[in-house]
């Protein structure tokens, strides 16, 4: 993505003329049709500009993280490397929203604020009945030596039988087969199926991960317990 300086601020965007569409959103000059999400971690809302919809996402929770902020210095803030991973999947053949644009307000060099505007895809969250296809798209990604890095199955969107792939870190798979199942099991985690149909769930690597995933959920809730307490 191209770079544009705005003040202390920075557009990173695909197109020339997006850089208008930028100052629109900068005024607000929009129409919300609907919002999709709106809590503590992040605000995603369907808009409309020159009769075209689009997705605006705000990633809230990050923005506001010290640590994340910190982060932001040397990698960028939070919209923008989503952008970027949006562009990662199409260069590597897989279906996701093109991404527009992403803005970054900064001070002191790190990213205070931050918002991303990407393709609408008229679709809908994938559910058990699309396993299969759900499926399908993991060995894919899989495949081509990557990791999807959150494979919750809504993160899958379905559209004439075709899956596009959202909040996908596709990271490169450094963990190999015990990088695979341990995304099975997290993708069974956000829905009710049996996985003995898609994998062997006998396998030296899938019980790896599975004691793995256990012994994570087990250090997430002692340390909640240790917070709480203090």
């Amino acid at each position: 993505m191209d770079r544009r300086r705005d003040g202390k601020n920075y557009i990173f965007y695909n197109q020339k003329d997006t850089v208008d569409f930028y100052m629109r959103i900068k005024a607000n000059d929009y129409t919300v049709l609907r919002t999709l999400k709106d809590d503590r971690r992040s605000l995603v809302q369907l808009i409309r500009i020159n009769g075209k919809r689009y997705v605006l996402k705000v990633p809230r929770e990050k923005n506001r993280r010290k640590w994340q902020r910190f982060l932001s210095i040397f990698r960028g803030g939070e919209s923008t490397r989503e952008c970027r991973q949006l562009e990662k999947l199409m260069l590597n053949g897989f279906n996701a929203p093109r991404p527009f644009l992403a803005f970054e307000k900064r001070k002191y060099g790190m990213v205070f604020d931050s918002l991303s505007v990407s393709e609408y895809i008229e679709s809908r969250p994938s559910t058990e009945k699309d396993f299969d296809i759900v499926c399908n798209s993991l060995r894919e990604i899989h495949g081509k030596g990557f990791l999807h890095g959150d494979s919750q199955i809504e993160n899958f969107l379905v559209t004439d039988e075709r899956i596009y792939l959202i909040d996908c870190k596709l990271l490169r798979n450094i963990y190999g087969k015990f990088g695979e199942m341990y995304e099975y099991i997290y993708l069974k985690e956000s829905c009710n199926i049996d996985l003995e149909k898609y994998i062997n769930v006998k396998s030296f690597y899938f019980k790896g991960a599975k004691l793995l995933n256990s012994y994570l959920h087990w250090w997430g809730n002692f340390r909640k317990k240790i917070r709480n307490k203090g």
